[in-house]
């Protein structure tokens, strides 16, 4: 009997909804990007693309008409956007309760600790004594956050002293709802990426290290065998969040690893995940492929390590203005290294534009080959 595959409507036309669209075209599947901008990074691989903004209703309903499932690149699209899409009887993947309860990372913070995951210690603000009561009880530095659309450190700032609690609140003041957190110095930050389909069948990739640049995640190590003490207990934490939100989709899960070698949940993530993108070259079946096969309600596809060690690092722009890629032919020589570009047509300082994995039985072979294929690039 044959099969047809689903219209997958994606939220978001940037990278993420590019490496989608890449993971699955090998399956000739059907994608429709909804983007508010032309010539996006999945727009220039996808030729269905509706050009607007998701927070028009005839937008969203022309972008819904004719998708199987829909599914989104980032999570901050408010949740009632997406709920208006439920209400038209199309599936999407994670939910509108699922966003709202991520989108909120206050709220994240106590579904964690409700289901009985180590959380840093964490209060709702509302005025300046709040933060300082807060400081006082745990001793400082502090961390002032703002409950949503806080990415890559944008939202958060760290308080050492009562004398800067005033400038803190005054700079965080105009994002809305506002908590605290205690600080944890933390011997290096995980991640790990966990996908549940609409079955309830879930797989899980190997742990691996983040290294943060200007709070942007710069490079990811992952080994096979590599914090395999942590695993059954992170794995259960990750099985237990999936089933408990009745997630579908990817999820990437932050940790902190203390130096007594217990761990904390930092953060959850909603979508496919930077510190997943080893996976493609680097795992028998890629995040994106399985958040594809999870959405679809197909079986997931294996998470070993196609080689014992991935190294992945981020190509982050260095200059403002038109991209420019130099170096490929160099870089090509560096065997066993994968180079992905994003296809943004301006480079911005910081701005994501593409990455390069490694790998190598050795992990500090792959280490090195990755940071040597980055020095040819630049773009």
């Amino acid at each position: 009997m044959g099969h047809t595959l689903k219209k997958i409507g994606i939220l978001g036309g940037g990278q993420l909804a590019r490496m989608l669209v890449e993971s699955f075209n090998r399956y000739d599947a059907s994608f429709r990007i909804l983007s508010k901008e032309d010539n996006s990074p999945a727009g220039k691989i996808n030729k269905d693309v509706v050009i607007g903004d998701w927070d028009e209703d005839e937008t969203l309903l022309k972008f819904a008409r004719g998708c199987d499932v829909i599914t989104l690149e980032n999570e901050f699209i408010n949740h009632e956007r997406i709920k208006f899409l439920e209400a038209l009887n199309i599936p999407v993947a994670p939910t509108s309760e699922v966003v709202r309860l991520i989108q909120d990372k206050y709220t994240q913070k106590k579904t964690l600790k409700n289901l009985g995951i180590p959380v840093a210690g964490f209060s709702p603000v509302n005025n300046t004594d709040d933060i300082k009561k807060f400081a006082e009880d745990k001793s400082y530095p502090v961390i002032l956050k703002s409950r949503t659309m806080g990415y890559d450190g944008k939202g958060n700032v760290e308080i050492n002293s009562s004398s800067e609690i005033e400038s803190a609140f005054e700079t965080l003041s105009d994002r809305g709802d506002l908590f605290v957190e205690e600080f944890i110095p933390f011997l290096m930050e995980l991640a790990v990426q966990t996908a549940r389909n609409t079955k309830g069948e879930m797989v899980l990739y190997p742990i691996v290290e983040t290294i943060q640049k200007d709070h942007i995640c710069h490079i990811v190590k992952a080994c096979r065998d590599r914090f395999f003490h942590l695993r059954e207990k992170i794995h259960e934490y990750c099985r237990l969040i999936m089933t408990e939100l009745d997630y579908v989709g990817m999820m990437g899960i932050e940790i902190f690893l203390l130096a007594d070698g217990s761990i904390k949940v930092n953060e959850l993530a909603p979508r496919v995940h930077n510190s997943g993108h080893y996976t493609i070259e680097g795992c028998v079946t890629s995040q994106f492929e399985n958040h594809i096969r999870a959405i679809c309600g197909y079986p997931p596809g294996s998470t070993a390590m196609t080689m014992n060690s991935a190294v992945m690092i981020n190509i982050l722009g260095e200059r403002n203005g038109d991209a420019e890629l130099h170096g490929l032919e160099s870089m090509l020589n560096v065997q066993n290294t994968f180079l992905h570009i994003y296809g943004k047509t301006q480079t911005r300082v910081d701005r994501k534009m593409g990455h390069i994995t490694a790998l190598d039985d050795n992990p500090e072979v792959a280490y090195e080959k990755a940071i040597k294929a980055r020095g040819l690039i630049s773009i």
